[in-house]
């Protein structure tokens, strides 16, 4: 079988974050947090300008490592 390697170079932009065991945590999906990666509620001031993103709501039952990427981050 032919495998293609993976690779282990994350996009520009990417954001590390450490979760807690059972902590709630937003993360930003619009790219207007002023916290980036956590949501801090910007979206909704844009709503009215035609923002229709939301954020993504992640509680995770084990402490862990995670590191995200959105394309609608800048860099």
């Amino acid at each position: 079988k032919n495998f293609k390697t993976m690779s282990t170079e994350l996009p520009q932009g990417s954001k590390k974050i450490e979760l807690k065991k059972d902590k709630r945590y937003s993360i930003c999906t619009c790219g207007l947090s002023n916290i980036m990666p956590y949501c801090d509620g910007n979206h909704r001031e844009q709503i009215k300008n035609g923002c229709q993103y939301k954020s993504l709501k992640i509680i995770s039952d084990q402490d862990v490592s995670l590191t995200l990427h959105s394309t609608t981050w800048d860099s």
